[in-house]
C-alpha cells in the first residue's frame, strides 16, 4: 500500500502525519517546540525546530507497519510570517523570529500610519498588508538593532522552507507563502522597488527562488534519510503556507469556496478567480493558491476557539462538547437579547478594524440569563464576528468548516444560519497536514489536478443548509454597533490601565 506524508510546522509543535491516497489519516506524531519569549520578543531555535521534525518523522516511520519505501512523497506546510535566515554556510543566523514577535512595532507603524503611501506600496507588491511579524518589518528591525546578524544573512525563508531545506538541501519557497511575505504578488519576482523604499535593497539576492506548491522541490538527502528514517531520494513537494494548506485539506477548490478552520489558529479564506485578486482594487489581502489561475482572499478573524474554550472552562464544562451542544439546543436563537463581545485576546487578534485594547463583555444580562444562554451567546458571537470580518469582502458561496470537536455539534449550524451560507463539515482533523500531503500527491502524479485531489481526499461529514432568521440579523446589527460604540471606551480603559 502507498502513502503520502504531510509535515506541519506549527509555532509550538511540529507534526508529521501519514495519509493513504484517499486522504485518510493513518497515523501521526507531534513533537513540542520550545518558544522563547521575553517581553515582546518571540523566538525559537532553528536547529531545535529541525530536531523536533526529525523526532516526529523518526517516531512516525519506525512505530508502525508502514515502510519508508511505501511513502510516495512528502509535502510541507508551516506557520506564515516570521524570519528564518541562514548564512553562507546554510547555518541559522541567530534564532528564528516568529510571526507573533512584536519588536518591530515602530517600524510597522512608520509604514502603515506615518507613511501610508509606503504601506499601500507594500500591500500592492506582496498582496497583503504588513504586520509586526512580517518578514520585511522584522528585517528592518534586525538591521537597526542587530546589524552584525543582519550582515551575515545569505538566505531568507519561512518555517516550512527551513524544514524542506534541511530535508533536501535546496533553499526555495512556494507561491502561496513566499509571494505573500517576501516576493512580488502574483508572479514571485524580486520586489526590488519595495526593498529599496524599505532600505533593504541589499537583500535582493538573498531571497529564495519560488516554485508552484505542487512541484517537486527536491528529494530527501542521504543525510536527512539517516536522521529521519525516510528513504533517500523520496520526492519532497514545494508545499504550501498555512492558509493554503488548510484550505486545500478542507476541500476548498471551487471559486467562492470559503475554508473556515477552527483549530489552534482560526483561518478563513475564500477561493477567488485570479482576475479578482487585485490588492490595489479594494485593498483586500490576497495570496496565490494551489492550482492554475486561482488565488485566496484572506479574511482576518478573531480566535474563535479561544472564546469557546474560555466559556466552557469558566462554566466547568471544559471539553464536554456534547453536553454543551444539548444545553445550547435547549435555548432559543438570540438568547433573549443577550450578546457577547468575543475580544478576549484582542492584543493578538488579526481581525481588521478591531483595536488591540478591545475586551470581551456580555451585553443584555438579566437575572433570567443562565449558563446555557451565556454559552450560546459566546457561540453566536463567534458567528457574528466572522460575518463582521467578511463585511468588506466578496460573497462566499459555501463554507467548508474543519477543526476540532466544535465542528461535530451545533456550532456549524449557527455559522450557517448567521452567515446565510450553506456550511459543510469536513471529515478529519489534521487538515493543514492533509493539504501538504495533497501537494505531494500532485507533485508525484497521484492526482491529476487540485479538483482530482479534493475528490479523492476530502470527504463530507455533514451539510448544514442555511436557515437565516430575523433574530440573527437584528442581533448581528446590534453586535456591530456595540463594537463600534465601545471603541472610545476601550481606548479610555487602556489609558487608565497604563496610568495605574
Amino acid at each position: 500500500m502507498n502513502y503520502l506524508l504531510g509535515i506541519d510546522g506549527g509555532v509550538r509543535e511540529v507534526r508529521a502525519v501519514l495519509f493513504d491516497l484517499s486522504g485518510n489519516e493513518i497515523d501521526g506524531v507531534s513533537v513540542d517546540v520550545e518558544v522563547n519569549t521575553d517581553g515582546t520578543a518571540c523566538e525559537t531555535d532553528m536547529n531545535g525546530y529541525w530536531e523536533a521534525a526529525v523526532s516526529a518523522l523518526n517516531l512516525l516511520v519506525n512505530k508502525g507497519d508502514v515502510s519508508a519505501d511505501d511513502i510516495l512523497g512528502v509535502g510541507i506546510t508551516g506557520q506564515s510570517d516570521g524570519l528564518w535566515a541562514v548564512d553562507a554556510e546554510g547555518d541559522p543566523v541567530g534564532s528564528a523570529i516568529l510571526g507573533s514577535d512584536r519588536r518591530a512595532v515602530s517600524e510597522t507603524a512608520a509604514v502603515l500610519n506615518r507613511t501610508p503611501g509606503m504601506g499601500k506600496l507594500i500591500h500592492r507588491a506582496i498582496g497583503i498588508p504588513v504586520t509586526e511579524g512580517s518578514p520585511m518589518m522584522l528585517l528592518k528591525w534586525l538591521k537597526k538593532n542587530r546589524l552584525s546578524e543582519y550582515n551575515k544573512i545569505s538566505g531568507i525563508m519561512l518555517a516550512k522552507d527551513w524544514l524542506r531545506y534541511k530535508l533536501t538541501g535546496r533553499l526555495v519557497t512556494d507561491f502561496t507563502d513566499g509571494v505573500s511575505t517576501i516576493l512580488e504578488f502574483p508572479d514571485g519576482r524580486i520586489p526590488g522597488r519595495m526593498l529599496t523604499v524599505l532600505g533593504l535593497g541589499e537583500l535582493s539576492d538573498k531571497l529564495p527562488g519560488v516554485l508552484p506548491s505542487d512541484a517537486v522541490a527536491g528529494r530527501v538527502s542521504p543525510e536527512a534519510a539517516a536522521l529521519t528514517g525516510l528513504k533517500a531520494g523520496t520526492p519532497v513537494a514545494a508545499g504550501a503556507g498555512a492558509y493554503a494548506a488548510a484550505a486545500l485539506g478542507a476541500g476548498a477548490a471551487q471559486n467562492g469556496d470559503m475554508a473556515l478552520v477552527t483549530g489552534d489558529v482560526s483561518i478563513a479564506a475564500v477561493v477567488r478567480d485570479a482576475r479578482d485578486c487585485d490588492p490595489a482594487k479594494n485593498w483586500q489581502p490576497f495570496q496565490k493558491y494551489i492550482g492554475k489561475d486561482v488565488g485566496l482572499e484572506l479574511i482576518s478573524t478573531i480566535d474563535l476557539l479561544a472564546n469557546i474554550d474560555w466559556a466552557l472552562k469558566t462554566f466547568g464544562l471544559e471539553g464536554d462538547y456534547q453536553r454543551v451542544d444539548s444545553m445550547i439546543e435547549s435555548t432559543s436563537r438570540g438568547c433573549g437579547g443577550l450578546l457577547f463581545l468575543p475580544y478576549l485576546c484582542a492584543a493578538r487578534e488579526r481581525e481588521l478594524g478591531i483595536t488591540r485594547d478591545a475586551t470581551g463583555a456580555f451585553f443584555g444580562m438579566t437575572e433570567e440569563a443562565g449558563t446555557a444562554q451565556m454559552i450560546r451567546a459566546v457561540y453566536e458571537a463567534c458567528a457574528y464576528s466572522l460575518r463582521d470580518a467578511m463585511a468588506d469582502h466578496g460573497i462566499a458561496k459555501r463554507v467548508l468548516m474543519s477543526g476540532n470537536e466544535t465542528t461535530d455539534g451545533v456550532f456549524p449550524r449557527i455559522i450557517a444560519d448567521c452567515l446565510g451560507v450553506d456550511t459543510i463539515v469536513c471529515r478529519g482533523r489534521a487538515f493543514a497536514a492533509r493539504g501538504a500531503a495533497m501537494t505531494a500527491g500532485l507533485a508525484v502524479g497521484v492526482y491529476h489536478d487540485v479538483e482530482d485531489a479534493v475528490h479523492h481526499c476530502c470527504k463530507v461529514a455533514h451539510v448544514y443548509q442555511a436557515k437565516p432568521s430575523s433574530v440573527y440579523e437584528d442581533n448581528y446589527l446590534l453586535y456591530r454597533d456595540l463594537r463600534r460604540a465601545l471603541k472610545p471606551l476601550w481606548d479610555r480603559r487602556a489609558q487608565m490601565q497604563n496610568k495605574y
